[in-house]
């Protein structure tokens, strides 16, 4: 059975237009254990919603990174 799900949200100071929220999106969109995303781009945000027991945090970040969006630290 999976753990209940996990809420993280990242810092990402780089997100400045729909197209980058859509590019986000779109690279979250293939982790298993993903249920939720939410990209604010007034906050510079992207909130995540998780299972644990299949995606971990540093993936997340390994993916946002990979996409050209890297969290801040």
């Amino acid at each position: 059975m999976s753990e209940c799900p996990v809420v993280k949200i990242y810092k990402v100071p780089h997100i400045k237009c729909e197209g980058c929220a859509s590019t986000i999106e779109r690279a979250l969109a293939g982790l298993s254990g993903l249920t939720a995303t939410q990209v604010s781009l007034p906050a510079r945000e992207v909130r995540v919603e998780f299972d644990p027991a299949r995606l971990n945090e540093r993936e997340i970040g390994r993916v946002l990174t990979a996409a050209g969006f890297p969290p801040a630290t």
